[in-house]
């Protein structure tokens, strides 16, 4: 296609083919029929979610099961590139980009902060166009000022993605595969490992009713890592960070029940001493 052949930034809206019916697929195609992107088509396995996330973005459901032929359409005008848009599981990213040839799509782009563009296979046009944000179809997206990591070897499929992520008023970053990966690992730790100290946040304060007292102190400490660029480590504070073992003890009592919640008590406590001869106050 004429669009392919070129450098440049391509002159015509793709044809946009979303792959998948999860979290991912609802909250990316939302968010790009919100800002004006067509999705043509969804294709999904037959389970009833395609079907309605095909219907919510005016676009034309095909159900797919793997191993079956792609019976995907494309556009009218020959010169109109198709883009296949992978919001599928890691672990079913190769099995499904397998079923994409150039035949079926122009280019292939999948949406996982961690897998390879050589999870792609062999297809001569390839890109990753991963947000970093929590997806959900439950759950508004915060779009507007969010990073998405854009990856290609290919202009025209760069600008069309970095084109993509401005209209969605996110803030789009190309970047190499182990700078993406790195950023990957780091909203793992951050985000996922966080989620399960607030989890026990919640417990402990169920007798209470609410954890909204702690909403100030993690405000706080969410304030002043955007506000300073210095290892959070420099403002770290704490019983044992300041060595202080009677308040060490008597958390420890007041988990005894909770084996799990001891065990992560004494690590993270354990860890904190250590890191604390490196930055000392």
């Amino acid at each position: 296609m004429s669009e392919l052949q070129t450098n440049g930034k391509p002159t015509k809206e793709p044809w946009l083919i979303l792959v998948g019916a999860g979290q991912a697929a609802w909250a990316l195609g939302l968010a790009l029929l919100g800002c004006g992107v067509r999705v043509q088509q969804v294709i999904a396995r037959p389970n009833g979610r395609g079907a309605a996330l095909a219907q919510r973005l005016q676009a034309q459901w095909v159900p797919w099961k793997t191993g079956e032929p792609i019976a995907s359409a494309g556009p009218n005008d020959p010169d109109q590139p198709r883009l296949t848009l992978l919001a599928v599981s890691d672990d079913a990213l190769q099995e499904v980009a397998s079923s994409f040839g150039s035949d079926q799509t122009d280019a292939l782009v999948h949406c996982s902060g961690t897998r390879s563009l050589d999870d792609l296979g062999g297809h001569p046009v390839r890109g990753v166009f991963w947000p970093i944000l929590n997806l959900s179809k439950a759950i508004d997206t915060p779009w507007t000022g969010a990073p998405i990591l854009i990856q290609t070897d290919h202009a025209w499929l760069e600008q069309t993605l970095l084109n993509w992520a401005h209209r969605m008023g996110a803030e789009p970053r190309v970047v190499t595969e182990v700078q993406r990966q790195k950023l990957h690992l780091a909203a793992v730790m951050t985000a996922n490992f966080n989620n399960i100290l607030l989890h026990w946040g919640h417990r402990l304060t169920q007798d209470l009713g609410t954890h909204r007292d702690l909403l100030p102190i993690l405000a706080q400490q969410l304030n002043e890592f955007k506000q300073n660029s210095q290892d959070p480590l420099t403002r770290q504070s704490g019983p044992a960070w300041r060595g202080d073992q009677r308040t060490l003890d008597t958390h420890l009592h007041l988990l005894q029940e909770d084996p799990e919640g001891t065990a992560l008590y004494r690590w993270f406590s354990s860890l904190i001493k250590r890191l604390h001869h490196q930055y000392p106050t």
